[in-house]
């Protein structure tokens, strides 16, 4: 197998570290490519949300090239089935298509058998506490780091109820670090983090939301008598009321506030126990659901790699000698 067709094993190397952001989270796959394209070793790999699941595809052997094929032709249609609500308790969706998918892309994986090091980082919704887990079911972890409060229904492994690691741990660099050692590198596509960098502005008004456009377009809409025309009508009445309508919208506020609220978190997190390098691609406005834009989140996970491969390499070669014992600053 070419070196840029999977990553390297092995006892020395990167430890990886996943944050969550929801299809954002596909720029993580351009990340891993880069690596492997380098001949960068990856050891292990902590994730949490979308970062336990690509971390999971990559810990269990899949090959980048195939992982990359996986992400990029995701369509609307696909991304609609998996979210479609079921009137299950405790979400939106009750997860059975979404365990369905991992299933069969994942297939039956005990996380003590994977070729490398992997955790998924999950909430206790009923203490609270942060859940690592690091045994048992391959596909069990990624269930339960990927359930999206009030979305995705709590996964249960055991006698805990579990949800997306992201309510306490967005980017797990601490956890990393504890659990395999260092160097760590850790990927930030995550809401809070993106807010960080630029700031929120508001839509153009006058403009019909470009989404909602391609999903029109879906030669599968024509089977659905009456419901284009219905959509084209709403979209012409939000053109025309959106002047009039405050942007802070209740939505929006929800979403700032638990930006802010992760924001603070990573904060605590790396003053405590940073990563050796923070990647923090650039994934627009990429929203949590649209995994359509696969090849648009890998390209910005492929730039933000390529952009620190030096500092990439340094580590790597700081940590092989053992007489430098200094630590790399977060980058």
């Amino acid at each position: 197998m070419q070196p840029q067709d999977n990553l390297t094993h092995g006892k020395s190397g990167i430890v990886l570290a996943l944050s969550g952001g929801g299809a954002a989270g596909l720029a993580h796959i351009g990340v891993i490519q880069t690596l492997a394209e380098n001949s960068i070793p990856v050891r292990a790999v902590v994730g949490t949300s979308i970062g336990a699941e690509i971390g999971a595809f990559t810990a269990s052997g899949m090959p980048i090239a195939e992982l990359v094929s996986l992400a990029t032709d995701f369509d609307w249609k696909q991304t609609l089935q998996l979210f479609m609500p079921d009137l299950p308790t405790g979400g939106l969706v009750s997860g059975r298509k979404i365990m369905d998918f991992l299933n069969t892309k994942l297939g039956a994986h005990d996380i003590e058998d994977l070729p490398m090091g992997y955790a998924a980082v999950t909430t206790d919704l009923e203490t609270g506490e942060q859940v690592i887990v690091d045994r048992g079911g391959l596909v069990d972890a990624v269930r339960a780091s990927i359930s999206i409060p009030g979305i995705i229904a709590p996964h249960r492994i055991g006698n805990r109820w579990l949800v997306d690691g992201s309510v306490l741990n967005p980017v797990p660099f601490d956890v990393a670090r504890e659990r395999f050692g260092g160097p760590v590198v850790a990927v930030a596509v995550h809401f809070a983090v993106r807010q960080q960098t630029k700031r929120v502005r508001q839509p153009k008004s006058g403009q019909l939301p470009v989404r909602i456009r391609q999903l029109l377009r879906q030669p599968w809409m024509a089977r659905t008598q009456g419901l284009e025309e219905w959509l084209e009508a709403q979209l012409e009445n939000y053109r025309k009321t959106q002047d009039r309508k405050p942007w802070w919208t209740a939505r929006r506020v929800l979403d700032q506030v638990m930006a802010i609220t992760q924001a603070e978190m990573v904060r605590l997190h790396a003053a405590r126990n940073p990563p050796d390098l923070m990647l923090v691609p650039d994934v627009g406005g990429i929203g949590r659901v649209e995994f359509y834009r696969g090849k648009e989140a890998i390209a910005a996970g492929r730039a933000a790699a390529r952009e620190k491969l030096a500092e990439i390499k340094s580590l790597i070669e700081a940590a092989s000698n053992p007489q430098d014992t200094s630590r790399h600053p977060a980058g």
